[in-house]
This record gives structure tokens, C-alpha cells and sequence, in this order.
């Protein structure tokens, strides 16, 4: 059978594990699965942290480079360029080689580039060039990084303890992103903007240092890829595609997060940095003050919908988020104060949670393992490839339209996507 008709066909619900004595699963003892994912844990928290302090800095890092909106936002864009190029391909890559290897190199890499940051100021040759290469450079580890964590999760928690591990993951990475900016926000005035990248560098090595010491036998063979060494790389990303695509309910996924993050994501990537700096007259500090009241909404969000969201429908749970990820924005182009602009952003976040958890659980519960990375790299593409073309023409409208206007405008028609994926039967039944 061809590689593509074996792996369509294999697109239907994922068995559920034979349990070992105490619910476990797999015929793994608990200490060995629990050690495996607190050690992957705490590193990713350590690196969460650090992805918020570069956050808090690039734009503004950008805008003191080039001095041109446009230009920030062109190289806002380049932090999320790769998974709209590479996207597919690092998802193939990663069904095809071991993922806890992909991760180390991956991090390796982002280590490397944030690092090259603060050297080539310092040596007085970061200009916009260098800046999008290193960018670009960080970037392209976290195409390949992300995909083969949510792929590697399987293999580590039992199915029957999977959405718990998702949503561990999920509120620790929003609670280090609360943190993030509130130690920045302190720091700024002691260490100076492009430390923040120093820091960040520090935290992709530490997290590299916990991915090297996680224990092999922790994982499940059952979960592990299949050797396809002689397989084209080409073929495997077009046998992923098809795969997923035959499936309705995440050919629906796919297209309603394309279109939110087209729509959205320039808004929060450049749109709010530009809210604080020219219409409050604020700057880095006052964003990270900004970006930590919305990362508490995330992480306050981000509980709520572990305790109850395995109870709803995952499918109506998506376009419900959809719907306020776009409502949500609106009220930013009211605000005239920065606690204004806190408590919007906050409320902001409650509704991406009720995205990201239930999407991410929906594909490891529908999707085998073997296809994994190309199914949450097609997300990647979706997700990032989306908020790198929405960051760049955010960039070119904040030229000629106030940031005010932008929300109010982008912030209905976000809207639009959630209210239209009401109408897929597969979206309303997904569970």
C-alpha cells in the first residue's frame, strides 16, 4: 500500500492504551513517566521565561535598529517566517528521526541566535540584517521544536493522563510568561534592553541541559516513529498532508486557525507594542507590565479550561475561542491608560486557551503517533507562517492607520472566522 494510503487510512481515533497496575498505562511504572515529564517541565518553564523577555524586547529592539514601523514589523515577521516555509518539511523530519534529538538541536540553535544578539550590538554591527538572520536563525529551531515536543508528549504520559500533561504544559509555559515580562520590567533599568536577549540565551542552554539528561526508557516504543530512512522526504510531507487533509474535522482546524492568525496575530505582535508606545507615549517597561497582565489571563484561562473542558465538546470549545479571540481586541482601541490597556489584554487572553488546549488534545487523540509532527507542523504553518504575514502588513498599516483604528477594525473581523465555523457539521460534533 502507498505511504500516503496507509497513513490516511490511519487517520481514526487513537486506541486506548492497555493500563498497568495503578492506571499508568503502557506498562510504564509511574516514577519513570513522571520523572521524564517533570524533568521535560522544568526546562521548558526555564525557557518559557526566557521567550518572554525576548518578547518584551524585539519590537522595541526593532523600531531602535531601523527606526521604521514597516520595517519592525517586516522583522517581527522574520520570528515567524520559517514554519510558513519549512513548516511542513520539519514536521517530516521530525515523523522520521528521534524527537528528543530534534528538540536539543533545536534549542541549540535558539540558543546560538538570541545569543548573536547582544554580541553583535555590543560589537556595534547589529543592523537589519543581522537582526532578521538571527531572528530568522531562532525561528527556524522553534519550527522544528515545537512540533516534536507536542509529538514527544505522547510518548511520555499515558493516554489517560495526556490532557492533563497538555494542560500542565500549557499554564506552566502562560505562568513563566507572567513572570517573564514582570522580571524585565524590573531589570530594564539595571541591565538595559539587549540583555534581555543575554538572558533568553542562558535559558535555551539550560533547557538544552534538562532535554539531555531526560531518561531514554521513560518513552514508549509504541509511540516512537517508524524508521523510514529510504523514504523521499517530499513523499512523507505530501503522505502527511493528504493524511490530514482527508480528515474533515482537521482540514476545519486548519483553515479557521490560518484565518484567525491572519487576521489577529499582527495586532498582537506589532499592533499592542505600538498602542503602548505611540498612543500612551510608554515604552518597553510599561509593555512588559502589559504583556504580564496578559499572560495572566492565559495562565488563569488556561486552568479553567483543564477543569472543565474535558467535559465540552473540543469542537464547539474551538469556535467559541475563535469568536472572542476577536471580540476581545476591540475594547484595546479604548484604552487610554496603561492599567486600561492591562485589564483589556487580560480579558483578551481568557479566550485563547479555549484554542490552543482542546485543538492540541483533539490531534493527539485523533491522530497515531507516527504522523504527529506533520500534523502539529501543518498547525505551525497555520499558526506562525499566518502571524508572520499579519505581523509584516501590520507593520505597513500602522504607516497610515493609528493603532486605535487597527483594533477596532481587525478586532470585528476576527470575529468573522469563529461565527462561519459554526456552520461545519464536523467542527459542532468534534470531541
Amino acid at each position: 500500500m502507498p505511504i500516503f494510503e496507509r497513513d490516511a487510512a490511519a487517520i481514526t481515533p487513537a486506541p486506548r492504551e492497555p493500563r498497568s497496575e495503578g492506571g499508568s498505562g503502557a506498562g510504564l511504572d509511574q516514577a519513570s513517566w513522571r520523572g521524564a515529564l517533570r524533568l521535560l517541565w522544568i526546562g521548558q518553564v526555564i525557557s518559557h521565561l526566557g521567550d518572554a523577555l525576548f518578547l518584551v524586547g524585539v519590537f522595541f529592539l526593532a523600531l531602535e535598529v531601523t527606526g521604521s514601523k514597516a520595517v519592525s514589523g517586516l522583522l517581527v515577521a522574520m520570528n515567524f517566517l520559517p514554519a510558513l516555509g519549512l513548516g511542513l518539511f520539519a514536521g517530516a523530519f521530525v515523523d522520521r528521526h528521534d524527537r528528543l534529538r530534534i528538540m536539543i538541536g533545536a534549542d541549540f540553535l535558539r540558543a546560538v541566535a538570541v545569543g548573536s544578539i547582544p554580541l553583535l550590538h555590543a560589537s556595534g554591527h547589529l543592523g537589519a540584517l543581522a537582526l532578521a538572520i538571527a531572528m530568522f536563525s531562532l525561528a527556524t529551531g522553534t519550527t522544528l521544536f515545537n512540533p516534536a515536543i507536542k509529538a514527544l508528549l505522547p510518548e511520555l504520559a499515558p493516554l489517560d493522563r495526556l490532557e492533563g500533561a497538555v494542560s500542565l504544559f500549557q499554564i506552566s509555559e502562560y505562568v513563566a510568561l507572567v513572570v517573564g515580562p514582570a522580571l524585565a520590567a524590573v531589570a530594564l533599568p539595571f541591565i538595559g534592553m539587549i540583555h534581555l536577549f543575554s538572558l533568553d540565551c542562558v535559558t535555551f542552554l539550560v533547557s538544552t541541559l534538562c532535554l539531555l539528561s531526560l531518561p531514554r526508557e521513560a518513552r514508549r516504543q509504541m509511540h516512537r516513529p517508524p524508521n523510514r530512512g529510504g523514504e523521499p522526504l517530499l513523499r512523507e510531507v505530501q503522505a502527511g498532508l493528504r493524511a490530514v487533509l482527508a480528515s474533515p474535522v482537521l482540514r476545519a482546524v486548519l483553515i479557521l486557525a490560518a484565518l484567525d492568525n491572519l487576521i489577529l496575530m499582527g495586532l498582537a505582535q506589532v499592533g499592542t507594542p505600538l498602542l503602548v508606545k505611540e498612543s500612551l507615549g510608554l515604552g518597553a517597561e510599561a509593555y512588559a507590565r502589559a504583556q504580564a497582565a496578559f499572560f495572566l489571563g492565559l495562565a488563569t484561562a488556561s486552568a479553567g479550561v483543564w477543569m472543565a473542558g474535558r467535559r465540552l465538546p473540543r469542537g464547539r470549545l474551538i469556535l467559541i475561542g475563535i469568536v472572542l479571540d476577536g471580540l476581545t481586541f476591540v475594547p484595546l482601541a479604548f484604552c487610554h491608560s496603561l492599567l486600561q490597556v492591562q485589564v483589556a489584554l487580560f480579558v483578551h487572553a481568557i479566550a485563547i486557551p479555549f484554542i490552543i488546549i482542546p485543538r492540541t488534545v483533539l490531534i493527539q487523540h485523533t491522530v497515531p503517533g507516527p504522523l504527529h509532527g506533520r500534523t502539529f507542523a501543518l498547525v505551525n504553518v497555520t499558526v506562525f507562517g499566518m502571524t508572520a504575514l499579519s505581523s509584516a502588513a501590520l507593520g505597513l498599516l500602522a504607516e497610515r492607520v493609528a493603532p486605535r483604528t487597527l483594533f477596532l477594525v481587525l478586532g470585528v473581523a476576527g470575529m468573522v472566522p469563529g461565527l462561519a465555523g459554526f456552520a461545519s457539521p464536523a467542527m459542532r460534533a468534534a470531541r
